[in-house]
């Protein structure tokens, strides 16, 4: 796997079906980025901010 194949980057999302990671070095800088070609990606960018925000309203009452 080539991570930085110019097919796979749309912008800064990188979208492989066929790479089994779910995070990958960035293409710039430092860090990592998800892989949206694999569902635990989308999991993780929906679900996390939505159990944090839930967490935040019921630590209110």
């Amino acid at each position: 796997m080539n991570p930085n194949d110019d097919r796979h980057w749309f912008g800064i999302f990188y979208f492989n079906r066929d790479d089994p990671r779910i995070s990958v070095p960035k293409r710039y800088g430092w860090g990592r980025t998800l892989n949206y070609g694999r569902p635990m990606a989308w999991v993780w960018t929906v679900g996390a901010p939505a159990a944090v925000g839930l967490i935040a309203h019921l630590s209110k009452h």
